[in-house]
């Protein structure tokens, strides 16, 4: 016989303490898939406290789709780290250098930098979404299910900000990483010979093809938006709304809208600057 008829047997002509109802209604035909020990948890102030999913194996799914994207990011954001180690010392804007050469090198390290940064949201986001995936139950009531078929179904319907994130972030750092090389590549460097610039040359070529390859492969593979360019607008129109204009306000958006703010205008200053400013 099995512990929960023992305790409805148990309880079953005893006055029920707490404890005892939360087992007689856990181990009854009509149990809810959400232990009612965990619905008396206080949920106010939790911004996801009352979400449910259709299927839970299919939360689980998805789930496992952040997890499986978290491993290749980890892979591009240490090679972004080998390649701004190599690169750093070329990289540096000299005054002998042409504008276009001196542009190039500034572009070469923001690419660098910001491709990891990429890959480290993508990698955080994916985490943090997937333990939301597996943090809360199954919709019971069938008037209230979304009708979801796919798990990135669902990740679009219930975190499509998440969803946006984890997908940008792992594609553009992916091109700024294969960006930042072709800059590296096309550079001259000294003592090299023409053969080797021509080499070079043509390295950097195939890169560019394969960036705008990767491109169009991804644009011919999107599930809910047309294409690239409209997944970024969308994602800046959702940014917009949870972490800007949202009301009420976020207490953290005191902190990262001035540094965002400081951000752009150190940005914009370190790319107005001239090669003549640099000192040796």
């Amino acid at each position: 016989m099995g512990t929960g008829m023992v305790l409805m047997r148990q309880y079953k002509n005893k006055p029920a303490t707490p404890i005892a109802s939360i087992l007689l209604r856990n181990n009854s035909p009509n149990q809810h898939s959400v232990s009612p020990a965990l619905n008396a948890i206080s949920t106010k102030g939790i911004e996801l406290g009352g979400l449910l999913y259709d299927s839970c194996d299919t939360a689980a799914s998805a789930w496992g789709w952040t997890t499986n994207l978290g491993a290749p990011a980890a892979l591009v954001a240490g090679a972004v780290l080998v390649t701004l180690s190599e690169t750093r010392t070329n990289m540096i804007p000299r005054k002998d250098d042409t504008k276009v050469i001196w542009r190039l090198k500034q572009c070469c390290r923001f690419l660098l930098l910001s491709s990891f940064a990429l890959n480290v949201v993508c990698i955080f986001v994916g985490t943090v979404t997937g333990s939301v995936l597996l943090g809360h139950g199954e919709q019971i009531a069938k008037v209230a299910m979304v009708g979801y078929n796919s798990p990135l179904a669902l990740l679009r319907h219930h975190h499509e900000f998440e969803y946006l994130t984890i997908q940008i972030s792992f594609l553009q750092g992916l091109l700024n990483w294969l960006a930042a090389v072709v800059i590296d590549i096309i550079i001259a460097k000294k003592d090299e010979t023409r053969s080797s610039r021509k080499m070079n040359k043509c390295l950097a070529s195939w890169l560019i093809s394969l960036m705008l390859w990767i491109s169009a492969f991804y644009n011919n593979h999107l599930n809910f938006y047309a294409d690239y360019a409209s997944m970024l607008l969308r994602y800046i129109m959702l940014f917009t709304q949870k972490y800007v204009t949202c009301w009420p306000l976020r207490p953290m958006s005191f902190l990262y809208v001035p540094s965002f703010i400081v951000s752009g205008v150190l940005t914009w200053l370190a790319f107005s600057r001239s090669p003549d400013e640099y000192e040796d």
